[in-house]
């Protein structure tokens, strides 16, 4: 299963991963906004459901375009469209307290 990245985090509703690869292979994989790679690789944002299941998912290339997808014999666990409304208030609220 193709998993969905975006190019972008106006929002930052979206988490960074970064496949560092060396030699062809990934040898390391870095999530969080914050981070920042020093290493040859790729780089994705994708929904944090996602960042939080990486371990399930593979890099691998589409032509000359990378791409992540569901490693076989693997499921992510999606959260409900409840659970998804939950973490965009927390995440509002938390704003919300650091302009106060």
């Amino acid at each position: 299963m193709e998993i969905e990245t975006f190019k972008g985090n106006p929002d930052g509703k979206y988490v960074k991963v970064f496949f560092a690869v060396e030699d062809g292979n990934v040898v390391g994989v870095t999530v969080g906004n914050q981070a920042i790679p020093v290493e040859q690789g790729f780089q994705f944002f994708v929904e944090p459901h996602v960042a939080l299941q990486i371990d399930k998912c593979e890099l691998y290339m589409d032509s000359f375009a990378p791409r992540l997808r569901v490693i076989e014999g693997e499921e992510l666990e999606v959260p409900d469209e409840k659970e998804k409304r939950i973490r965009e208030l927390e995440e509002e609220l938390e704003r919300l307290k650091k302009e106060a």
